[in-house]
């Protein structure tokens, strides 16, 4: 980043600032207090937004009309709120129908009798469990049982007003006063008004791209306004402030050149706190958003976002550890394609999705794991197999020994950014004690033992170092920063041993579809309806566990890299770059 100071004539102002706008790549930085900005016509501005979320949320879209063609925006905005409504009022009456015509079907097509008939007297139905029949016994009013179910009674209780609620265990069933082949018939009306307004609202999602347009220029201009009351401003000229990539500095300086504006350049100081920009490559640049998620890296720290995404998909498939959900779920990714996401990023986060389930499907094949099925002896998928999820002292050790290798990356980052200074040579010492650590606990060995003594004396002297000598008290503060240092070893043990979930959480998830196909195949062998409740335990059994394999292996594979390592490996916390950049687009 370099902090660009941009100077201009105060007449040329606006058109600076559309200008840089434009340009898209300045993130500004206000040189006094903005007031409250208000939309100028905020109510417009709501009913507007409220018709293009309405338009933008069609379960289908037309193509839009093509940028240019004379719309009457105001007239889409009402015709899309009138369609909404009409909508709502439609979809609400279809629900009221379809509950109406639920309580009112045990009871048959009746229609009730003229008040008159009855003497001002009503029916009031009810559906009682037969095990509550008792209750009838103690009811005063009148009543008739005018349907019977396997498990309940029908009844119709005569009142001239409504019975209390508390007459009998049930609630009473509102039925209402029409006969159900009416209720029928209104609710096949209701569709055909529904798919109407349906068709409605999908030739209006061509005015889509204009309306968003429409919104998408107004919020630049709303952005204009706030840019304006942030810039300093003399009788004749006005200042502005903001941070520019570097690489962004040349096209800057020409802007300035072809409009005649002012402008310095510099790099930022010790004080400064830039903003934070995070790019990444290709297909891959928006996988700095799982980094954003939780912390946003301090300008001078670094970027960790590629190591996160390869540890998060590797943390993933261990949780897990199966190759047919793996499968499962990048059939769904590929099936709802279209809903994940429409345009680039939509296709970015499709093939993000796919490669941590890539990833996944590998993992779940080297451990032979099918929906927990065991693979025939001597079979080509038994072959390539070699990883043994039931061998806990084996996955035991290969969980810490992940959990060794990213907190050793994590300082390892660190003390190459710092190279030089205290801290680096203490992040060394971190690294030391933690292989030390692992050389010792996979088989006691003198020279774990002594890496670990060396690793926490680099530890000790670096921290000590970092106070300065004023004054011979300065020796004591030393030596305590030194031993206070030390204290982070019950830390580092302890965020090792978090890795051992990996395991813990795979085994989990392998043992549940064991044992649920174990279950199926006990069930399979009941006469009768044991086939049945053998296809049923299979599919809900897995349903369940691929849930919660895929909460774990969120929660847990995006803890491991929030918690342990930015723990050990980002120390401050910075602030996004924010372009001050058009929202309007145009494809």
């Amino acid at each position: 980043m370099n902090r660009v100071t941009v100077c201009g004539l105060s007449r040329a102002k606006g058109e600076v600032l559309a200008a840089l706008q434009d340009l898209g790549c300045l993130h500004l930085v206000p040189l006094r207090e903005a007031g409250p900005l208000d939309a100028p016509d905020a109510a417009t501005r709501r009913r507007a937004a409220a018709a293009w979320r309405h338009l933008d949320s069609a379960p289908r879209w037309q193509r839009p009309w093509p940028v240019g063609r004379d719309i009457d925006l105001d007239c889409v905005i009402e015709a899309t709120l009138a369609n909404k409504e009409r909508l709502r009022k439609g979809r609400d009456r279809r629900d009221a129908l379809t509950r109406r015509i639920a309580d009112l079907k045990p009871f048959g097509d009746f229609e009730l009798p003229p008040e008159a008939a009855l003497r001002g007297r009503k029916l009031w139905f009810y559906v009682l469990p037969i095990k509550q029949r008792r209750a009838l016994e103690k009811l005063e009013l009148p009543w008739a049982i005018v349907g019977r179910g396997p498990t309940e009674l029908r009844l119709a209780v005569i009142s001239p007003d409504e019975p209390a609620p508390d007459l009998l265990p049930t609630p009473r069933i509102h039925t209402g006063s029409r006969a159900l082949s009416a209720l029928h018939r209104e609710l096949e009306t209701t569709e055909i008004e529904i798919e109407q307004a349906e068709a409605e609202l999908a030739e209006l999602t061509r005015n889509r791209l204009a309306l968003g347009l429409r919104l998408a220029e107004a919020e630049d201009e709303d952005a204009r306004r706030l840019a304006a009351q942030g810039t300093y401003d003399e009788p004749r000229f006005f200042a502005l402030q903001g941070w520019a990539p570097t690489d962004a500095v040349d096209d800057i300086a020409a802007l300035a050149h072809q409009r005649g504006l002012a402008v310095h350049v510099a790099a930022p100081g010790p004080d400064d706190d830039p903003p934070t920009l995070l790019k990444n490559p290709g297909h891959f640049q928006d996988i700095g958003a799982l980094t954003r998620f939780y912390q946003t890296p301090a300008y001078r720290s670094w970027d960790p976002s590629l190591i996160v995404f390869v540890s998060f998909a590797i943390f993933f498939s261990m949780i897990l550890a199966d190759a047919g959900y793996a499968a499962v779920l990048a059939g769904l990714v590929w099936f709802f394609r279209g809903r994940i996401g429409r345009g680039a990023s939509g296709r970015r986060l499709r093939l993000m999705l796919l490669a941590v389930l890539g990833t996944a499907f590998a993992y779940g094949v080297a451990a032979g794991s099918y929906f927990g099925m065991a693979l025939p002896e001597g079979s080509l998928l038994s072959r390539i197999a070699f990883i043994d999820l039931s061998d806990f002292e084996v996955m035991m050790r290969a969980s810490v020994m992940i959990g060794v290798l990213h907190i050793c990356i994590a300082n390892a980052e660190v003390a190459w950014r710092r190279w030089g200074t205290p801290d680096a040579m203490g992040r060394v010492g971190w690294i030391v004690v933690a292989v030390g650590g692992l050389v010792v606990w996979l088989g006691p060995t003198t020279v774990g033992v002594l890496a670990i003594v060396a690793g926490l004396a680099v530890v000790f002297v670096s921290n000590a170092l970092v106070r300065p000598i004023t004054k011979p008290t300065d020796w004591l503060f030393r030596l305590a920063d030194g031993g206070l240092s030390l204290t982070r070893l019950s830390k580092l043990f302890g965020d090792v041993l978090s890795y051992m979930r990996l395991f813990a959480l795979g085994l989990a998830s392998a043992s549940l579809a064991a044992t649920f196909n174990g279950l199926a195949r006990d069930l399979a062998g009941v006469t009768g309806v044991g086939v049945l409740l053998a296809i049923l335990v299979l599919i809900f059994g897995h349903a369940a566990n691929l849930a919660l394999g895929i909460l774990s292996g969120v929660v847990h594979g995006l803890r491991l890299n929030f918690i342990e390592f930015f723990g050990w490996g980002l120390s401050d916390e910075g602030y996004p770059f924010k372009a001050f950049a058009r929202k309007e687009r145009t494809s």
